[in-house]
């Protein structure tokens, strides 16, 4: 995740911009992360698995998981609501909450949470806002 800089003048709201920058070892561990799973599907059964190139995410990779969900502050950045434990009146909504996915596309998780984060914010809009 990438911010903009900070004092940043614009007549738009900035945007933060995710990007894969993948270094020598991020593609290391990509190769392993590879590998390792090839071996735990055949074990499993599979008769063959196909790899593509470690590096650059694929077109149907989900990005989730940058701002995981928790009661414990030490090991999550957002409490079971959505709200950050750092800023509890800053809520996130989106897949960045989820600490892994379910197995097939994480869309309607991803809506579901956010329309809990919503729903809790507006029966709780004075005690979250005042922080």
């Amino acid at each position: 995740m990438r911010a903009p800089p900070i004092g940043a003048t614009t007549w738009v709201t900035p945007k933060s911009t995710a990007t894969d920058i993948s270094e020598i070892n991020e593609k290391k561990i990509g190769a392993f992360m590879q590998e390792k799973m090839a071996q735990l599907f055949m074990e499993a059964g599979a008769i063959a698995v196909e790899k593509g190139p470690p590096g650059t995410m694929g077109p149907s990779t989900h990005a989730y998981g940058g701002t995981r969900m928790g009661d414990n502050a030490d090991t999550n950045v957002v409490n079971r609501w959505g709200f950050s434990h750092e800023a509890p009146n800053l809520g996130i909504l989106g897949a960045s909450v989820m600490g892994t996915s379910g197995a097939h596309n994480p869309t309607l998780t991803a809506q579901a949470l956010a329309w809990r984060t919503a729903e809790h914010l507006t029966k709780n809009w004075k005690a979250i806002a005042s922080g």
